[in-house]
């Protein structure tokens, strides 16, 4: 973790290691079951690269790679609740997507992914960005609680230019941006990504045990301004017992997964222009905090500042001030972020 940019950032090579493929292997399995493809099935000669930016509200990854076959297959599904949509927009190479349909990328296409559902792929010298983004950050039009066909936006299409050019000139910016612009962008890109995707189509339900941890984050994501939102609520509405929801949040817990998810919604509030003139305590009421103090004190443990002080940093450009508000609540690795977006 490093790099210049103010921004929490995560590089990956593959120089100097090895076994270069293994080590590429071992980064991407918390997304992907990975393989050599036969091009690239001489381990020692393989190459790949990813930089990935923390955006607190999504991942931001530029990856090069030689190559190889991915997947995430059905009995992967049955363990792995990772419940995040990735946006890829190919920038050099070729991709060949099998599942759920065989179709073939091609520089500036966009795939939309849900890691919900099945999916296989390969590819041969790939460049390309991708926007990692939890399935409750993203509106119930763009990302039901059931899985969603991937998708792809062509090329020569004008979404598919625009949302690649967003992508793109994100990723080029990332390492120039100060605190309080990560701030702006972290809170806008997801809704702007919501916009432009539009409702998607969903795959036959796989059945409510699959979809319990979506239903449940969800739920949890639509009635944050609830302050009687409890586990007991939860397991009465949803109809699961409580060992299942406790299942369901045992990385963190479900007293603290609904605590971050205030937090990060009442940041947004509050680095926006649009709630400029709402009081923090309105806010904080808004997002099921029964008392304004004690929301103040809870959000200066987890950005190390308090909500006016967020406030006046995003209005101000004050760098210093919002270094704090999009640092990751857990440790450094990529597997780590990647789980922290599911967890809030």
């Amino acid at each position: 973790m490093g790099g210049k940019s103010p921004i929490p950032s995560f590089h990956f090579t593959t120089s100097e290691t090895d076994a270069p493929f293994d080590a590429w292997q071992s980064l991407v399995e918390i997304l992907f079951e990975s393989h050599p493809s036969k091009k690239t099935s001489e381990s020692s000669t393989f190459q790949a690269d990813l930089l990935a930016y923390h955006f607190g509200t999504f991942l931001l990854c530029r990856s090069i790679a030689d190559g190889g076959r991915y997947r995430r297959t059905t009995a992967r599904l049955a363990w792995d609740d990772l419940d995040h949509i990735i946006i890829s927009c190919i920038q050099r190479g070729r991709v060949a997507w099998s599942t759920p349909a065989f179709r073939r990328l091609r520089p500036g296409d966009v795939a939309v992914l849900d890691l919900s559902t099945p999916v296989a792929f390969a590819f041969e010298a790939v460049e390309a960005v991708h926007l990692i983004v939890p399935r409750a950050a993203l509106p119930a039009s763009v990302a039901p609680v059931q899985p969603i066909h991937g998708r792809v936006l062509p090329e020569n299409t004008a979404m598919g230019v625009f949302v690649g050019k967003v992508v793109e000139a994100l990723s080029a910016a990332a390492r120039h941006f100060g605190p309080s612009e990560v701030i702006a962008v972290g809170t806008s890109i997801p809704d702007l990504l919501a916009s432009c995707l539009g409702p998607s189509d969903v795959l036959t339900s796989t059945g409510p045990k699959e979809n319990r941890g979506r239903r449940l984050r969800r739920y949890i994501e639509e009635n944050l301004h609830r302050k009687d939102l409890t586990s007991s609520r939860l397991t009465r509405e949803l109809g699961i017992s409580r060992s299942q929801l406790f299942r369901q949040f045992q990385a963190t817990g479900v007293e603290a997964y609904i605590r971050r998810r205030r937090l990060r919604r009442s940041l947004k509030s509050l680095c926006d222009p649009r709630c400029a003139d709402r009081r923090i305590g309105d806010i904080a009421y808004n997002m099921g905090f029964a008392d304004e103090s004690h929301f103040s004190r809870t959000f200066r443990q987890a950005f190390g500042l308090s909500p006016r002080a967020a406030r006046a940093a995003a209005r101000q450009a004050d760098s210093s001030a919002a270094e704090g508000t999009f640092r990751p609540f857990s440790g450094g690795t990529f597997s780590d972020w990647v789980v922290e977006l599911r967890a809030g």
